[in-house]
């Protein structure tokens, strides 16, 4: 019974004794079919596969024109989805597994002449091509999708930015009765809630807008000197409010001189801010939030310590991912995105730093952003500039 399609095979070998006994072995594979097609020097093949193709090759790793692995990287090159089950004369585990790492599917060594041995290794090796090749259309498709999902999340973040910022503005000027009294008391405290909400909202945008950048590699570093001091108070000064209505008391710790260091001010400053908020967000009331900064032999190592919640070792790792929430019930009493480490996860890594978080449930956590020697090389000399003064942070 013949069967319902052939499978097309391009040998690759010079040898007519090794290419008459592969045919005559596939000839034997019971219930197969195959049909041949046998060239002896790499560039033929090349020129029937551009003008023939074919469903697998069969690769003989001597040719006159193609030796050792070279012959299976050209045809890879060439035809990336072609799948390849090299031929080879000895039966060496390692020229075998270099081959499969140039892009061979399977091996066969000659003169073993077992039909289906020679048969299943061409199925298997249509079968793996395939599947890769999915993966890898599967992977693009997958990448294509999330850089338009980023291009419309930045798109819509900027389209919504603009109508929130004429409706904090104009709800502070009400709230704040710039142009004479509003009459009624709650008209004001209307005012008062549209204006948080408005800045609440705008703070979740700003988060959504600076994730698409990053994910969408639209972020570059703008490099300068960086006077650590004025970045840590800069930071500590935005949440102080935030601290005292929280009962939360906001501790700072800085060297008397601090030496410049090399990085993106603007984005620095965001990781700060960032880790600051959810120290302060996560902390209960009497609790503490401290921060910190010192070089240890010749890093900058940046620590926000609270006496929070605190996470899980399995929730650490979850939390550095976008979107999410470590406990259902702390989404509900904790609003947020949960963008804020995640960013600012992303934004150390881009300075070659590392973000390094140690936690437990109930003990607080403690987060430390940690730049390379490269960055703090000037840590040798030593800088004039006094310790930045804070007011109403201890």
């Amino acid at each position: 019974m013949s069967p319902d399609r052939f499978i097309d095979v391009l040998l690759v070998e010079d040898s007519p004794g090794d290419a008459r006994l592969t045919r005559e072995t596939l000839r034997d594979a019971a219930g197969e079919g195959f049909r041949i097609t046998c060239v002896d020097r790499l560039a033929t093949a090349l020129g029937h596969l551009a003008a023939n193709g074919t469903d697998v090759a069969l690769l003989d790793l001597s040719l006159p024109d193609a030796h050792g692995l070279d012959g299976v990287r050209r045809l890879q090159q060439a035809h990336p989805d072609l799948p390849i089950v090299v031929l080879t004369g000895l039966s060496d585990p390692d020229i075998s597994l270099s081959a499969i790492r140039a892009g061979a599917q399977d091996y066969l060594v000659k003169g073993q002449g077992d039909p289906e041995l020679m048969a299943r290794a061409i199925h298997y090796a249509i079968d793996r091509k395939r599947n890769q090749t999915e993966i890898i259309e599967a992977r693009d498709r997958a990448e294509i999708a999330n850089r338009a999902k980023s291009d419309f999340l930045a798109t819509m973040s900027h389209e919504l930015r603009t109508p929130l910022n004429a409706i904090i503005g104009f709800s502070e000027m009400i709230f704040r009765e710039v142009l004479g009294p509003v009459g009624n008391p709650e008209y004001r405290n209307y005012a008062k809630l549209v204006h948080e909400s408005g800045a609440h909202l705008l703070e979740i945008i700003n988060d959504i807008l600076d994730l698409s950048k990053i994910e969408a590699g639209k972020i570059e570093l703008s490099e300068t000197d960086v006077d650590i001091g004025v970045v840590v108070v800069a930071c500590v000064r935005l949440v102080e409010e935030r601290a005292r209505n929280n009962v939360v008391d906001l501790r700072v710790s800085l060297p008397d001189a601090m030496p410049p260091v090399r990085a993106d001010a603007r984005l620095l400053r965001q990781i700060l801010l960032n880790l600051l908020s959810n120290a302060v967000k996560f902390t209960p009331k009497g609790g503490r939030v401290s921060v910190s900064a010192a070089f240890e032999e010749g890093r900058l190592v940046l620590s926000v310590v609270d006496t929070g919640i605190g996470m899980s070792t399995s929730d650490i790792e979850r939390a550095k991912l976008p979107f999410t929430q470590i406990d259902s019930v702390l989404s509900r009493k904790f609003p947020g995105t949960g963008l804020g480490l995640p960013i600012a996860n992303s934004l150390t890594e881009m300075h070659g730093g590392r973000l390094e978080i140690e936690s437990a449930p109930g003990k607080g956590t403690t987060v430390r952003i940690c730049l390379p020697v490269e960055r703090t090389a000037d840590a040798k000399r030593p800088h004039a500039a006094k310790r930045p003064t804070l007011s109403g942070a201890a």
